[in-house]
């Protein structure tokens, strides 16, 4: 039980990181009239700080942990996802054509969700363990 709840945290964490990539995302291509690939990666990056500190404070508690170690296994962990997160929406963009422009948040949804999952959840679990006192 106490990591199903663990995981609906880490969703919560992930859903503001969501909130906060897809803002940025329809920000610099709504707004600024980038295209959704030259838009892809800056909008990872903001929603990937935005995932280390929810993670880490919230979902995982891991306050007393070595911070920098925690951000360099993130970083390590989040670098691939951050390849398969791209890899998978411009698969999905182009698998879209035409629709793409209108449908570019809700692919970024299903293909983060799907990184999420398979990915950096599983490895968060280890990146964010904090040794127990004895």
């Amino acid at each position: 039980m106490a990591e199903l709840w663990k995981l609906l945290k880490a969703a919560i964490a992930g859903g503001a990181a969501t909130l906060a990539d897809v803002a940025v995302l329809a920000l610099l291509v709504s707004g600024l009239g980038l295209t959704p690939a030259a838009a892809n990666v800056p909008a990872l990056v903001v929603g990937g700080v935005v995932n280390f500190f929810g993670n880490r404070h919230f979902a995982f508690r891991a306050r007393s942990g070595d911070v920098v170690q925690q951000a360099v296994r993130y970083g390590v962990v989040e670098i691939v996802a951050l390849v398969l997160n791209g890899v998978l929406y411009a698969a999905a963009i182009h698998a879209a054509g035409a629709r793409a422009s209108h449908l570019f948040w809700a692919i970024r949804l299903a293909t983060s969700h799907v990184v999420f999952l398979g990915w950096s959840y599983p490895l968060w679990r280890h990146v964010f363990r904090v040794p127990q006192p004895a």
